[in-house]
């Protein structure tokens, strides 16, 4: 009987420290795709007009990647602007922002984000993939080493305004 008990313990106890392990990791990921979304974002210029006030990132829904983003609003600039993180819970509540992250359990609304935005100057970036196809101008993939990249579609930034620097071509994963 003690045996089965000392065997339950270990198990309960590698099952712990197996989720203690992935919530590290899943957290490395949403800290990467915040560093990546903020030097991304180094390669481009958004019009004069929308360079004043705050360099504002939205995230559609409460995704991990908020906490990783207001860590990098809290030290960094956008140029000059101080940058401000917005959670959107609803598209109806999407206003005026320079990027809109799209988590991938939110990719299914981006037909109606991209509706809600018409030809703002919003830089929309995913996590999902086939995301590019429906709007995303940056999307986050894992290469087939485990490392995270990122997908480009030219054409879904320069559409909206916003200019680009060419030498963020040579760092993407997948140009479209």
């Amino acid at each position: 009987m003690a045996r089965i008990v000392f065997i339950t313990i270990l198990f309960l106890l590698n099952i712990q420290n197996v989720t203690k392990a992935q919530v590290i990791e899943a957290q490395n990921i949403y800290d990467a795709q915040a560093i990546y979304l903020y030097n991304i974002c180094k390669y481009m210029q958004w019009a004069e007009e929308d360079q004043k006030g705050n360099f504002i990132i939205a995230v559609f829904s409460n995704d991990p990647i908020v906490a990783s983003l207001k860590k990098i609003a809290s030290t960094r600039k956008y140029v000059n602007q101080t940058i401000e993180i917005k959670t959107i819970k609803d598209i109806d509540e999407l206003t005026k922002t320079h990027v809109l992250f799209v988590p991938s359990k939110k990719t299914n609304s981006l037909a109606q984000i991209m509706t809600k935005i018409g030809n703002s100057s919003t830089l929309i970036v995913s996590d999902k993939k086939g995301s590019i196809a429906l709007g995303s101008a940056i999307n986050f993939v894992l290469s087939d080493d485990g490392k995270l990249k990122f997908e480009l579609k030219k054409s879904n930034i320069t559409d909206r305004g916003i200019k680009l620097n060419n030498s963020i071509e040579k760092l993407a994963l997948k140009l479209y």
